[in-house]
């Protein structure tokens, strides 16, 4: 019976190697699609990530929802605030990392 079920579903090691195998992809897959660019519309990374909008008000980004933020990259929007861009995507993909957002 035990082979059969091995054959099947693989051995448990080969199960157990199957399951971190995938475990190390989801991990990759949320790194991934958490990287924001300076060149992205505020209302995409809005879209895609919702956890932005409380991370750029507190940046000092009150109108997000405004409609320029429709067609205003982040690093147009950075600098109408007088923010400097970079450092506000580097923070926002770390705190998109960090709540695996």
């Amino acid at each position: 019976m035990s082979r059969l079920r091995d054959l099947f579903f693989g051995s448990d090691e080969e199960r157990e190697d199957s399951t971190l195998a995938s475990e190390e992809i989801k991990n990759e897959n949320n790194a991934e699609s958490a990287v924001i660019t300076a060149d992205m519309l505020v209302g995409d990374i809005i879209t895609k990530h919702p956890l932005a909008a409380q991370f750029l008000m507190e940046c000092g980004m009150g109108c997000i929802h405004c409609p320029a933020s429709q067609m205003e990259s982040l690093m147009e929007a950075c600098a109408v605030h007088g923010i400097d861009g970079e450092e506000i995507v580097d923070a926002l993909n770390d705190y998109l990392i960090e709540h695996n957002a």
